[in-house]
């Protein structure tokens, strides 16, 4: 993933909820912009658990694909 597209998708307004997918298979939801931190210029970023209890740090190198949420009628979130 390009640090661009996760730039993009931190800055949609409304924010909308999505999902980063890594190449080794995990998967770590966004919920809202106060749960991921992304520093300048960098291709790393912070991930916080829906919780808050967990961090996961993520090169941005290694992210295979990232979904935004849709709402139950199709549209998305």
């Amino acid at each position: 993933m390009l640090v661009d597209q996760i730039d993009e998708l931190l800055a949609t307004r409304p924010f909308k909820p999505f999902t980063i997918y890594t190449s080794d298979g995990r998967h770590f939801r966004v919920r809202s912009h106060e749960f991921v931190w992304h520093p300048p210029a960098s291709r790393m970023v912070w991930v916080y658990s829906d919780r808050g209890d967990k961090a996961h740090l993520i090169d941005l190198h290694l992210v295979a694909s990232a979904t935004v949420e849709e709402t139950p009628n199709g549209e998305q979130h």
